[in-house]
């Protein structure tokens, strides 16, 4: 058990932070910062940077899960429970725990 709660997380699992916004921002202000954001580090404008590709991909699918009123609310749960297993395996692990 302690090694759920004591280790640290992925800075690649705070979705807030690769928006640039809070856990108070709406979704048309999620958006927002995601239309910035996704110009600024779009794969075709950053043609020398391998990790382009990747950093885009975090981006929409940040996006994804913070405008989905579901999939918020249970990262919302995630984040603040202190436990560090990633959102991607916590949320398998709770999707497949539905009934």
């Amino acid at each position: 058990m302690d090694v759920l709660f004591n280790n640290e997380r992925d800075e690649a699992d705070d979705y807030y932070a690769i928006l640039g916004c809070d856990e108070l921002s709406n979704k048309e202000q999620i958006q927002a910062e995601y239309r910035v954001r996704a110009l600024q580090y779009h794969p075709d404008k950053n043609l020398d940077d391998p990790e382009a590709m990747d950093r885009f991909k975090q981006l929409q699918e940040a996006k994804e899960v913070l405008c989905n009123d579901v999939q918020r609310k249970a990262y919302d749960y995630w984040r603040n429970s202190h436990i560090t297993v990633p959102w991607k395996k916590w949320q398998s692990i709770n999707e497949r725990s539905q009934p």
